[in-house]
């Protein structure tokens, strides 16, 4: 009889087998993880490619020459020197995202082929230059003794600089400031290339959507980005432009009509889901009278204020945050809001109503003033003059002068929408002024005034 104790060979084998087996688990189970998280990345890879193509060239540029940038900062950073490894390296980045954007422009179908090719072209050379700064530092090395390791470039550039071999130290670093400079050029090169093609997608797109009820009659003109070099716009004429990029600013000047004094509209109508708008008003001693912007992407902006006849007056369009692109409409529109008998602002052009007459007129804003003249009837001895509010707002006040223009007498009311009336002695067949107004001189509203004459 076999006991426990005493088991057969065949039984032994089996346990060992069944140990090799519970130790290899935990191992197949790393592995599976391990293949999965592989299948997924290289997965996330391959739809990242697929589905965003431009994703993955900013990907490309941004790793490769951010490789070789980490590089430099570890081995260079006393031959090239701090400030010019951080311009390098914001440049860089810009170069990746100048890069993107090209793409970007070009799978819209607002960029043909060829633009792109110049843009990547572009990019190819500030890499090529990052190379020959690379291959210059390494010499360096190589002659102090120091074993450094040379990232490998993504892929073979044809017209790559070759290998910087210099004699010695001067050789070297005249390579490398030779290299930084060029990469500087071929960066502002680039930039200028992108704002170019961001401006013209902007005008494009506005070309594309068709404004309804809009006529659409002029087009910016540049350069207008300073003071000194507006452009001159025609009221109620629709001018279409574009901000095309962060720091890019549109500055449009106007006259006022002649003779009255009037409220002025300017609208921007926004043409794009992406500009924040912002518009400042100057005068024509080029100072600053008014501003307004708005921070909701693609919002529309209008802004009104009360001008003065044949006043000259300039207008600076921009974004407020100072990164937001886009093309707009603008405009600049005379209300037409005076009364008919304007301009009687002043004594001395005060407008003539018939005694008894009811005229209707209004106060266009808190400095508006109006001036009426009438004349006595030829049996007059005493004129009431009585003011009816047509508005909630306007807080009345009535002062009358003789026909040597001296204030005879005054009267107001402070509460808004209210109705006055003034009684003087007069003398027959002369004529008398009234000036109407707000008596806080910040509020508007419409009213009603007649003079009538009593025996």
């Amino acid at each position: 009889m076999i006991t426990d104790e005493k088991k057969s060979p065949t039984s032994k084998a089996k346990n060992r087998d069944r140990g090799w087996m519970n130790r290899l688990i935990p191992l197949f189970a790393v592995s599976g993880v391990m293949l999965s998280l592989s299948v997924v990345y290289f997965g996330y890879d391959y739809l990242v490619a697929r589905t965003s193509p431009c994703e993955a060239i900013f990907q490309q540029t941004a790793i490769g020459l951010s490789t070789k940038i980490s590089f430099l900062k570890t081995n260079g950073e006393f031959e090239i020197g701090r400030e010019p490894l951080v311009e390098l390296t914001e440049r860089a980045q810009m170069t990746a995202l100048n890069l993107k954007t090209c793409c970007t422009v070009l799978d819209a179908g607002q960029l043909n082929p060829e633009q792109f090719l110049q843009c990547k072209a572009k990019a190819r050379e500030y890499e090529n230059r990052v190379d020959g700064i690379v291959a210059a530092v390494q010499s360096l090395d190589s002659s102090r003794g120091n074993e450094t390791t040379v990232p490998a470039a993504n892929d073979t550039k044809a017209n790559a600089p070759a290998s910087v071999n210099p004699t010695n130290s001067a050789t070297a670093k005249a390579s490398i400031e030779s290299n930084l400079q060029e990469a500087r050029q071929i960066s502002q090169e680039l930039n200028t290339k992108v704002l170019d093609v961001r401006r013209e997608r902007a005008l494009e797109t506005l070309e594309l959507i068709t404004p309804t009820d809009i006529d659409v009659s002029a087009q910016e003109l540049e350069p207008n980005d300073k003071s000194l070099s507006t452009n001159k716009v025609q009221l109620n004429k629709w001018v279409t432009a574009s901000i095309g990029s962060g720091t890019d600013a549109d500055f449009f000047s106007f006259t006022t009509p002649p003779r009255y004094r009037d409220w002025i509209k300017i609208e921007l109508d926004n043409r794009s889901a992406t500009l924040e708008p912002r518009l400042e008003l100057f005068n024509y001693e080029k100072s600053s009278v008014g501003n307004r912007h708005l921070t909701t992407p693609g919002a529309n902006l209008s802004y009104s204020f009360v001008a003065a006849p044949q006043s000259k007056y300039a207008v600076r369009i921009s974004n407020y945050y100072g990164n937001s692109v886009g093309a707009y409409l603008f405009r600049v529109t005379p209300a037409k809001a005076y009364d008919s008998y304007e301009p009687n602002d002043i004594i001395l052009n005060a407008s003539t109503i018939a005694a008894g007459e009811e005229v209707e007129a209004a106060i266009m804003d808190g400095q508006d003033k109006d001036f009426f003249t009438v004349k006595a009837d030829t049996n007059a001895n005493q004129m009431t003059v009585k003011l009816t509010n047509r508005s909630a707002t306007l807080r009345p006040k009535l002062v009358i002068y003789d026909a040597n223009k001296s204030q005879m007498a005054y009267k107001h009311n402070t509460t808004g929408g209210s109705d006055i009336s003034v009684s003087i002695n007069v003398t027959p067949a002369n004529s008398y002024y009234v000036r109407v107004s707000d008596y806080y001189e910040g509020a508007a509203g419409a009213y009603n005034i007649k003079a009538t004459f009593t025996p």
